[in-house]
Parts: C-alpha cells; sequence; structure tokens
C-alpha cells in the first residue's frame, strides 16, 4: 500500500514538474494601471483590472522611462528561473483597455 502511494505521488510530482517547464519561455503581457516603478530594481508593477499586481524586472532599464505611475501600461514578459523578466514595456492610450 505505501509502495502505491509512493509511485502515485511520485507521478504527479512529475506531471507537475513537466506541466510547469511547458510554461517557462512562453510569453506574457499583462495591460493595467502602472502601479510602480523602481528603477533601481529596473522593474515596474502594473494592477490589471482583475487580479492581483505582476511585478516585472525589465531586462532594459531604459525601458521603464516609457511610462509613469498612474498611466495604462503594457508588459510582456517571461518567467526565467521562477522570476517575470521583462522584454517590453509601453504606455497604452487612454482608448485601450
Amino acid at each position: 500500500m505505501i509502495r502505491k502511494m509512493f509511485v502515485i505521488c511520485l507521478t504527479v510530482a512529475v506531471a507537475l514538474a513537466l506541466s510547469m517547464s511547458a510554461f517557462a519561455g512562453e510569453t506574457i503581457k499583462v495591460k493595467g494601471t502602472v502601479a510602480k516603478i523602481d528603477a533601481a530594481a529596473k522593474s515596474v508593477t502594473i494592477q490589471p483590472k482583475e487580479g492581483e499586481p505582476v511585478t516585472v524586472v525589465m531586462e532594459d532599464a531604459d525601458q521603464l522611462s516609457k511610462v509613469k505611475e498612474g498611466e495604462k501600461g503594457q508588459v510582456t514578459y517571461e518567467v526565467k528561473d521562477g522570476k517575470n523578466a521583462g522584454t517590453k514595456l509601453k504606455k497604452m492610450n487612454d482608448g485601450c483597455s
């Protein structure tokens, strides 16, 4: 019985590990209000209309100058080594949601 439970737990753990690696390298875009810009950390935090805020560390810190706190923005990033690595940041027009 214990061996059977071990095999089941091991199978579930391997399946989860493989599914998480499938998300690695996937490009993600988040639109919302720029809640915070941290120049020292090279990061921007976007608050989408729904859900939790998303903090992204930009690969190119110059991208942070494209938006200001309180503006609408969109960040494009990939999850690398468990961290949100930003590749693009842009200001959204008032008409965009």
